[in-house]
């Protein structure tokens, strides 16, 4: 037992060491840097910046907006949203806009994400906003966060907490020892779906269908909560998938049973010849990830998984995209250099485009890059938007839509533009002369003379 301690601790040191040896600089260029007409698909993309200042009780007590961008990064749409941060939102083939928005108000007096149960990607609200920022529907739930989506139906689906019972608890693995929240408590995840009434018609509950021996907290997270789901997605054939930070797994759901048919990248594991956890590491492996989606039948790659790996193992991100017929990986997008290198320890997402690019957002740092399936970038825009400087522009996830979605795209300016050519990267430049003082005569130090 001593002997997997410590090599479980100096396995988090090293990762810990790794992340910190690399640094960015302070000034970022931003707006569109890198952008092939040819190579990229031409569309508009939709995000919003994290953050804003004071606390939003009310609807529009600040200002929060979502934006929609041309390909050369020219604003060509704004929604005033009534919350903020409003994490993420998405766009329907009507023109309306569906996002999550979040209350700081502390009522009920437990709710979970603020006040005594402080926890990342909190909401309260959902809403459907026309084009013009009208709202066309409203949902409050305190309980809800991070993410949501719209069923065929009409219906949405969206992701809530719950408090984990006692004795349960006491039966969830992983994590770091004594960090539940304050009273000893922990939360789980609940996914509901309402109809257009605000009427819940289908839930399902981690409580009800994790096994403790299976879906095991990760080395580096605490206990908070268990799964911190951040993403839920309606599959062609109707089934969920979904994906919890905590456990590093991404797992689809049968919509009719309710049992889980498929799990995927978990790090931690029980070993049961010994009863010890055990950790694996590897490309099979997800490091606290984001945003998993099937990609959409007729889009390359249709049927396949496609998440965000944050890396929190690997001290590097990645778009990965999965067979979940074979649990292979058939794709990923992590780049070379181990310099200025693609990694966000948080938020993030992925999405396929119909040209079989993959649109990346990285999210902490507020980039978003596509990139081909030979893994070369052929758009990249950074956000110039800083609403809050502790989050420095980053951006929860990007969505981009061609230019025929829905009949309002008529009306904007092309979203194709001019190319835009970043300096060559891969060339070795050598320092100007002035700068290379080169000895007039050098001679070398007797221990090296023959």
């Amino acid at each position: 037992m001593k002997k997997t301690l410590v090599s479980s601790l100096t396995f988090l040191l090293v990762i810990g060491v790794a992340a910190s040896v690399f640094a960015w600089p302070a000034v970022y260029p931003t707006g569109t840097t890198i952008y092939d007409p040819e190579k990229a698909f031409n569309g508009y993309t939709l995000f919003s910046p994290m953050g804003h200042k004071g606390k939003a009780i009310k609807p529009y007590d600040v200002e929060s907006y979502m934006y929609l961008i041309d390909m050369n990064g020219e604003v060509v749409h704004t929604w005033r949203l009534p919350f903020s941060p409003g994490l993420h939102g998405i766009l329907l083939p009507n023109g309306n806009l569906v996002f999550q928005g979040r209350s700081n108000e502390v009522d009920p007096p437990d709710r979970p994400g603020v006040g005594k149960y402080p926890m990342g990607g909190s909401a309260g609200w959902l809403f459907e906003l026309d084009w013009d920022g009208n709202i066309v529907f409203q949902h409050k739930d305190p309980s809800s966060h991070h993410d949501f989506d719209k069923l065929p139906n009409g219906n949405y689906i969206y992701v809530a907490w719950e408090k984990v019972p006692k004795d349960l608890q006491k039966k969830i693995r992983g994590g770091y020892k004594g960090t539940e929240h304050k009273d000893g408590s922990m939360f789980a995840d609940v996914l509901k779906e309402i109809n257009p009434q605000g009427e819940v018609v289908w839930e399902w509950h981690v409580i009800n269908h994790f096994d403790p021996d299976i879906d095991i907290i990760g080395p580096v997270h605490n206990r908070k909560e268990w799964f911190h789901c951040n993403n839920v997605a309606v599959m062609a054939n109707g089934n969920i998938v979904t994906d919890g930070r905590y456990t590093d797994s991404v797992i689809i759901i049968d919509k009719k049973t309710k049992e889980i048919i498929w799990r995927w990248g978990n790090v931690a594991y029980l070993d049961k010849e010994t009863g010890q956890i055990e950790f694996r590491h590897g490309k099979n492996t997800l490091g606290g990830q984001h945003d998993c989606e099937e990609i959409e039948p007729g889009l390359p790659g249709a049927g396949n998984i496609l998440c965000y790996d944050n890396g929190q193992y690997a001290d590097k991100s990645r778009a990965v995209e999965i067979d979940p017929k074979t649990s292979k990986v058939v794709w990923e997008s992590t780049e070379a250099p181990i310099g200025r290198k693609h990694y966000s320890s948080f938020i993030s997402g992925a999405e396929r485009l119909p040209n079989g690019n993959t649109l990346i957002c990285s999210g902490a740092n507020g980039r978003f890059f596509e990139i081909t399936p030979e893994k070369e970038i052929v758009w990249e825009y950074v956000n110039p938007y800083i609403t809050f400087p502790r989050y420095q522009g980053a951006v929860f996830r990007a969505h981009r839509y061609g230019p025929d979605y829905c009949p309002q795209f008529k009306n904007l300016p092309p979203a194709k533009g001019t190319a835009v050519t970043p300096p060559d990267n891969s060339v070795f430049r050598i320092p100007p002369r002035a700068m290379r003082k080169i000895p007039t005569e050098m001679k070398l130090l007797p221990s090296y003379e023959k």
